[in-house]
Formats: structure tokens, C-alpha cells, sequence
């Protein structure tokens, strides 16, 4: 089986878009559509329901999703155990502390860390007041209200 066509699902099936999930792996909108296609042959099942304007999935789509999950981290710690593959963590952590902490515990680190991880972007927000965590939308928070 494809894995490629896999990962293309997986993101199709996350965006509910066939051509945003191509653009994101380098590919064309014909060939994502028709990478899909491919793998919806080969599993003898339509994974999503198409139309020109929305992508949604089927219930056999539905029944795959966690399976084709499962195939690509599979694939991934296979490939890292080799010595092969990425398995870089990236993005942004939003993180909210106090200064106080901050600068204590966080400063002193922080240099490593970001050497350490050089695809994470962090969105410090240091503040000795409260602050809605929630609204926020923090992905870690430190805080010390007495």
C-alpha cells in the first residue's frame, strides 16, 4: 500500500480539503485527486465523499482514518530507528509564566532548548498579573497566584 497516499488522506481527511493536503505535501491539485483515487483502489472503498465545493468522509473514511494513523507513525518509528526519517518535533509552544519564573527558571534554559529544538517557535507570555489560560489558548502555563 501507498504510504504517501496515506499521509495525502490522513491531512485530506484533517483539512477537508484534497487541495490544500496536496500543496502541503508538493503536489498539484490533478494528482493529489488522482493520488486518492489510487489508494481508494487499492482498499476497494471511496474514502471521501467529493463535490466542488467540499470534501467530507465517508463512512468507510471514517472506519480507515485511525488505521491510516496508526500505518504512518508506524512508519515514522520504523524509519527513526534506522537512523532514518524525522521525527523533529516543530511548531509553537505557547507558554505562559510569570516573570518572575521567567526569568528564574526559564531564561537560564532557553538558549538550549531552542538549540536543542531548532523547529519549535516559542510564544512567551509573561506576565505577574492573572490572565485568562483559557482564552489564551496555551499550550503550557506556570503560573503562582497566591
Amino acid at each position: 500500500m501507498d504510504t504517501e497516499g496515506i499521509r495525502l488522506f490522513v491531512m485530506a481527511a484533517d483539512m477537508l480539503n484534497i487541495s490544500a493536503a496536496g500543496r502541503q505535501l508538493g503536489l498539484a491539485p490533478a494528482v493529489a485527486s488522482a493520488r486518492l483515487s489510487k489508494l481508494e483502489n487499492q482498499v476497494g472503498a471511496d474514502l471521501l465523499h467529493r463535490s466542488t465545493r467540499k470534501v467530507s468522509l465517508s463512512l468507510e473514511g471514517k472506519e480507515f482514518l485511525p488505521f491510516a494513523r496508526e500505518i504512518l507513525a508506524q512508519e515514522d518509528a520504523a524509519l527513526a530507528a534506522l537512523g532514518h526519517g524525522s521525527l523533529e518535533i516543530t511548531g509553537t509552544l505557547r507558554f505562559a509564566a510569570s516573570s518572575t519564573f521567567a526569568q528564574l527558571f526559564i531564561a537560564p534554559v532557553l538558549p538550549e532548548f531552542l538549540e536543542r529544538y531548532p523547529g519549535v517557535h516559542l510564544d512567551l507570555k509573561l506576565s505577574d498579573t492573572q490572565m485568562n489560560l483559557i482564552e489564551g489558548a496555551f499550550d503550557l502555563a506556570l503560573r503562582n497566584y497566591a
